[in-house]
């Protein structure tokens, strides 16, 4: 794909794109247009965490439960055994009983799925607990890329293969987003670099493999970002070449 997409035509691609499932000149195309425009960058993280939720297993039930309900459910009501009609002083108090007997059997189905529906509720409590502090980082990291007052860097590797992108505030804070870096051994690191005055000052250690990190600088005014791989731990200075790399400008 040589030309250029239009905002529609790059925006019928971003979910295929959060998922790689664009032919190679669609991601060329898509990743040109991605550079310019921070609404679809944006979109393309919403489609990012969704998909990683979806991919993600949520809590199993409790042990039992979905037979517990079905046995419930399934049983058949006690027997009813009635005395002769003759000795009820009337029928409508004949009915009275049996609604009651069938109210007290429907009170106790009803309380048993209570008690479970409860505890299924806990234990969805407990996995958004868990997923969180990452979704609340993600969230924090779009708005900031989103942000006309960021300056926002590309990082792409030579071959163009590598990816991630990043925004830093006027107060200093920043954000990694990292959509393509092979995970490292665990002996080695990610370790994000300033790039001021000729200068590389390390921006954070980011482990061996980063997704969404959250970063501060408050040294001289920095003109890009680049990644290295380093010795776990990080250094202090590198002589590495960098996996990524990217100018920051201004929205």
């Amino acid at each position: 794909m040589e030309r250029e997409l239009t905002h529609d035509e790059a925006a019928e691609l971003l979910a295929a794109y959060a998922l790689d499932a664009v032919e190679n000149d669609e991601r060329e195309a898509l990743e040109h247009h991605l550079r310019d425009c921070p609404r679809c960058r944006a979109e393309v993280a919403d489609h990012r965490m969704v998909a990683s939720f979806l991919a993600s297993g949520g809590g199993r039930a409790p042990d039992g439960l979905w037979d517990r309900i079905a046995g419930s459910l399934d049983e058949a009501p006690p027997e009813l055994r009635l005395a002769p009609v003759v000795t009820f002083p009337s029928r409508r108090s004949l009915s009275l009983r049996v609604g009651a007997a069938v109210a007290a059997v429907a009170a106790g189905v009803i309380a048993l799925l209570g008690v479970e529906v409860g505890h299924l509720n806990d234990r969805l409590d407990q996995v958004a607990q868990r997923r969180r502090p990452g979704t609340d980082l993600l969230a924090a990291a779009t708005s900031a890329l989103a942000d006309p007052d960021a300056r926002r860097a590309a990082l792409r590797s030579p071959d163009g293969r590598l990816s991630a992108e990043a925004a830093v505030l006027p107060d200093g804070a920043g954000f990694l987003v990292v959509h393509r870096l092979p995970a490292l051994p665990v002996d080695r690191t990610y370790q994000l670099w300033a790039l001021a005055g000729g200068q590389r000052i390390s921006a954070g250690v980011l482990g061996p493999q980063p997704q969404v990190i959250a970063f501060r600088y408050s040294g001289p005014d920095v003109s890009g970002l680049a990644v290295t791989a380093e010795h776990a731990g990080g250094v202090a200075e590198t002589a590495n070449a960098p996996v990524v790399l990217g100018e920051l400008r201004q929205s």
